[in-house]
């Protein structure tokens, strides 16, 4: 199998954006603090072709993708938003359906016909049924899905939303096989030796947070950082607790996997093979795959903290447009970017979300106790206005441009996770 990463790189940042509106005005975002006009459905209406507007052609190389499930995510400014899964059979698209959908504070999946929002919800199940059938390649086409879902405008912000399932679903390419249809490999390319971090989240909740260490193409060192399901924390389990069992089973997972080959977390879809006690009780088989989807994510946000240097060819020609990324650990999503590139250059970086450990920064006000640590993202944002990508690399080593960098803030941290938002945001495409 192709390296399915750099594909899906190639595969959409090859493209030119042309996003179709009807009847929405531009607002431009606040300069320092990402702030963004809302329209009443809690959606941003800050929309800017970020590309040349003439260019309505995509340029398209399809990724070979194996048989099975895939399944993707989107989420932005302190709520999930978009939970898509969809089948993958001879490259075309099957079975799409809508995990979770939270806009603004509401659930379109819980609407009923009859209230005032639904259909918005019915779009999304127009959206489903177009893409039934279709190639891979073809999810470009929520670009403009104006061209296939009825009532496009304003009001119901469709446009935007098309945006999100299409960052969903790429998403979930990029994740890899959720569910295999058969027997399969995999061949990741080389990966950098240093620290990863990677989550995996569904249904409005965060599920799964893993950090592994990669030497030489090896797994080390992993760890579950956050592991919570249908309202159970289990990194708070005591044995003798009912539940104790799964945590106990990713304790299994995270020894088995100790000094094995990248490649072999392919295991993780049969854990049956090296968990104790694999059933339909514990459901451990499911948290395989979530593992599995877990570990892809950190791979595809690259190194979170390196061990012997750094490599930024996986930021060549990146295409121009506006993306949008983000980072979220422990239970809470922590930072949402957005960002332009032009001509290799990262433009207009704004924080759309910014919060730790229930503080949102961006709602603080100067003399508050912690507004400095908000002031040191504004000025990681103004370090890397007009800088070439290979520059969040930098983010590694804050101290060397963000003031008062140490142990009280924790600024170090996150700078780290500033950098994983923004390669989230290069991984998904243009948004």
């Amino acid at each position: 199998m192709k390296k399915q990463w750099i594909l899906l790189l190639v595969l959409l940042l090859t493209m030119s954006l042309a996003i179709m509106g009807c009847g929405d005005e531009d607002a431009e975002a606040d300069e320092e603090n990402g702030e963004e006009v809302v329209d009443e459905n809690g959606e941003d209406n800050g929309e800017e072709d970020a590309v040349d507007e003439d260019n309505d052609e995509y340029e398209v190389v399809e990724g070979e993708y194996p048989d099975g499930t895939y399944r993707g995510i989107f989420e932005d400014s302190g709520s999930q938003q978009v939970s898509i899964q969809f089948s993958v059979e001879d490259g075309n698209l099957y079975d799409i359906s809508f995990r979770h959908l939270f806009y603004g504070g509401t659930d379109y999946g819980e609407l009923e016909e009859g209230d005032a929002l639904y259909g918005i919800y019915e779009q999304h199940l127009q959206v489903a049924e177009y893409f039934e059938g279709k190639p891979v390649s073809s999810i470009t086409d929520l670009y403009e899905p104006g061209d296939f879902v009825d009532d496009v405008d304003a009001a119901t912000g469709a446009t935007l939303r098309g945006n999100k399932v299409l960052s969903a679903m790429v998403d979930g390419l990029n994740r890899g096989l959720y569910s295999p249809a058969g027997d399969y490999v995999i061949e990741l390319p080389d990966y950098q030796d240093g620290t990863y971090r990677g989550i995996y989240g569904d249904g409005g909740e965060q599920q799964v947070s893993i950090q592994f260490r990669v030497e030489d193409g090896k797994i080390y060192d992993m760890g579950f950082r956050h592991l919570y399901y249908g309202g159970t924390d289990y990194g708070d389990l005591e044995e003798g607790d009912a539940l104790y069992g799964i945590l106990e089973q990713h304790e299994q997972i995270a020894e088995y996997f100790e000094g094995k080959a990248l490649n072999d977390i392919t295991e993780l879809h049969n854990p049956g093979d090296f968990v104790d006690d694999v059933d339909a009780a514990t459901g451990a088989t499911l948290r395989g795959n979530k593992v599995y989807s877990a570990i892809r994510d950190g791979l595809n946000r690259g190194i979170y903290s390196p061990a012997n240097g750094y490599s930024a060819d996986l930021l060549e020609n990146i295409e121009d447009g506006r993306y949008r990324g983000t980072y979220g650990d422990g239970g809470d999503q922590q930072v949402a970017v957005q960002f332009n590139v032009e001509d290799g250059n990262i433009q207009e970086l704004s924080f759309r979300h910014i919060y730790y450990s229930g503080e949102d920064y961006r709602e603080m006000e100067e003399g508050d106790a912690l507004y400095g640590i908000y002031e040191q993202h504004i000025q990681i944002a103004e370090y890397l206005e007009g800088q070439p990508l290979e520059t969040i690399y930098d983010l590694h080593n804050p101290g060397e441009f963000v003031e008062d960098v140490d142990v009280a803030t924790g600024a170090t941290l996150r700078a780290n996770k500033v950098f994983s938002a923004i390669m989230n945001g290069l991984s998904r495409g243009i948004y």
